[in-house]
């Protein structure tokens, strides 16, 4: 389990809860890494309750370094070229929501490079406020014209066009994904795009070698390597997707097996309208022969 999953109690209405430290050691009793349970001893406390103040700030130490590895891997280059020549089929104003979307890096990517186009919004989702106030700050200081709101990204009052995140879906366990589609398919968007990790043999291994050398922050190289581990497969994202939104088609760009592993770090599964596939594909370009 990841400890950031552990550390904090959103409520959908935006309330928080405190967290018992007891609790978060007890729901890592089985974990197989004795360092999970260590880590989650030591976090800002008071009294056997987490400290609010200081888990925000070792949270938001924790999404810098992550964003610091969005850059370097251009993962707002990567969401682009796969969600232009979608949003190009579809006429008129785009919304996009963001789901889970932290310090906003693709919010604020697309805002700094208009890279989507003059007739699109996005908007970043998330429970939490801490987060959302870390990227605020980060828009005003590019002088970016971002919306960022907290709270549940499928209550929404202006119908969103299309649905993404980034590391997102691996938090929820097998059983909730068809509901996390369905929500999404009732609002009724065009299609979705999540990108995540993939889960590939070597994906383990490479996380713990990555974030050993890279991440500074303990809580960082705990999560990013769970992550690697809790990654869901190919076969799981798509059933889900069918069972949830069987209006839709379901696709992945960069099936697990289809290229080297090391290649294949963040990868999207997609669902969409059936009528926008074909001439998603044809929109793609020689991108299209990577989308299954």
């Amino acid at each position: 389990m990841e400890l950031s999953d552990l550390i904090v109690d959103f409520r959908a209405d935006g309330s928080r809860h405190p967290v018992e430290v007891a609790d978060a050691v007890a729901a890592l009793e089985d974990a197989p890494f004795a360092s999970s349970k260590r880590l989650a001893e030591r976090l800002p406390q008071t009294n056997g309750v987490y400290d609010p103040a200081g888990v925000d700030g070792v949270l938001l130490r924790s999404h810098l370094e992550l964003q610091r590895l969005a850059e370097e891997v251009q993962h707002g280059q990567r969401v682009t070229r796969l969600l232009r020549p979608f949003l190009d089929l579809i006429d008129g104003p785009k919304r996009i929501v963001d789901v889970g979307c932290g310090l906003g890096y693709l919010v604020r990517y697309f805002a700094s490079t208009g890279s989507l186009g003059d007739d699109v919004e996005v908007v970043g989702f998330d429970f939490n406020q801490g987060l959302l106030g870390a990227a605020q700050k980060l828009a005003d200081i590019e002088d970016l014209d971002c919306n960022f709101v907290a709270g549940d990204a499928f209550e929404l009052e202006t119908e969103a066009t299309l649905y993404i995140s980034s590391g997102v879906i691996h938090h929820f366990s097998v059983p909730d994904l068809p509901d996390f589609f369905a929500r999404q398919h009732a609002t009724g968007a065009a299609g979705c795009f999540h990108f995540d990790v993939a889960p590939t043999w070597i994906t383990p291994l490479g996380a713990w070698v990555f974030h050993r050398a890279r991440m500074r922050e303990p809580l960082a190289r705990h999560d990013g390597v769970r992550s690697a581990l809790r990654a869901h497969t190919d076969a799981d994202l798509v059933r889900s997707l069918h069972e949830g939104a069987p209006d839709w088609e379901a696709l992945l760009f960069d099936a697990t097996g289809r290229r080297m592993a090391v290649l294949n770090v963040m990868r999207p599964v997609i669902g969409m309208k059936p009528d926008l596939v074909g001439p998603y594909r044809q929109a793609l370009g020689n991108l299209a022969r990577r989308l299954s």
